[in-house]
C-alpha cells in the first residue's frame, strides 16, 4: 500500500471510523491517539483543555513542516550526490511547495477528517495544512526514523516527478535555450531484466547512452550517467 494514494470516503462522525481509517488507509497504527485527533481540530472548534491552551492542530502544522522539510533535504542529499547545492535547493523548494503539500493532501482528502464547525471557512491551503499537522503528530508519536521510513518508503505516491536527473537536466536546459532529446527503444536481451536502451542528444548530437529495465528507468540511467557532462556542454 503507498504513501498518500489512498483516498477516505468516509465522514469522521465516530472517533471508532477514525482511527479505523487511519490505521487501514495510511498505515499509522497510533501510540497516542489524542495527537491525531488534535491534528484534524480546525481552531474555529474553540476547543480549550483542562488548563485552558486552545486544542488544534496548528503547532502540529508548523512542527510537521519543519519535519517534512528536514526528511526530503537528507533524501535529496544521499540520492543526488552529483547535485550541486543550488540543484538541490530547487528539487526541495519544489517539493515543499505550498501547492504541491496541498496537492498531496487534497489527494488524501484530508479534509473529511477535519473537526469543525464550519468547512466553509477554509482557505485553499487546508490541505496542505493537514498534511503537515498529520506529519507533526506522526513524529511527536513514533519518532524521527520512523517517520522519515514512513515518507521515504512511499517517496513515488508523492506526486514528485521532479526528484530525477531526467527532469534536473530539461529544465537546465529549457533555462539555456538548448533542446535535450531521448531516443528510447525495446531492446529486450534473452534471460535478463534490461528490457530498454535510451540515447541522449543536446542539440541532436549524442551525449550517452545507458540501459534499464524500463523506459522511465533507462531515461533516467542515462540523464543520471550524462548529467556533469551536460552541465559542462551547457
Amino acid at each position: 500500500m503507498r504513501f498518500f494514494n489512498k483516498i477516505f470516503k468516509f465522514r469522521t462522525e465516530k472517533s471508532g471510523t477514525f482511527f479505523l481509517k487511519l490505521k487501514n488507509t495510511l498505515e499509522i497504527i497510533p501510540n497516542n491517539k489524542d495527537l491525531y485527533r488534535k491534528a484534524f481540530t480546525h481552531s474555529s472548534m474553540n476547543i480549550k483543555d483542562n488548563s485552558g491552551e486552545k486544542i488544534n492542530y496548528e503547532r502540529l502544522e508548523f512542527l510537521g513542516d519543519s519535519i517534512f522539510t528536514l526528511i526530503i533535504s537528507q533524501y535529496l542529499f544521499l540520492n543526488f550526490p552529483k547535485a550541486e547545492e543550488g540543484d538541490l535547493t530547487k528539487f526541495r523548494a519544489k517539493i515543499v511547495s505550498r501547492e504541491n503539500l496541498n496537492s498531496i493532501g487534497k489527494e488524501m482528502s484530508l479534509l473529511n477528517l477535519i473537526d469543525s464547525k464550519n468547512k466553509n471557512i477554509f482557505g485553499k491551503n487546508i490541505h496542505g495544512n493537514l498534511l503537515e499537522s498529520l506529519l507533526g503528530a506522526l513524529f511527536l508519536d513514533q519518532g524521527f526514523e520512523k517517520t522519515k521510513s514512513y515518507i521515504i518508503k512511499n517517496i513515488n505516491s508523492l506526486n514528485i516527478s521532479i526528484l530525477s536527473y531526467k527532469s534536473l537536466i530539461l529544465e537546465l536546459a529549457q533555462k539555456r535555450k538548448r533542446k535535450i532529446t531521448f531516443k528510447t527503444i525495446n531492446d529486450k536481451k534473452d534471460d535478463t531484466n534490461i528490457n530498454f536502451s535510451s540515447n541522449i542528444y543536446l542539440d541532436d548530437k549524442f551525449i550517452c547512452k545507458s540501459i534499464g529495465a524500463t523506459k522511465k528507468k533507462a531515461e533516467e540511467n542515462v540523464s543520471k550517467k550524462s548529467f556533469d557532462k551536460l552541465k559542462l556542454k551547457m
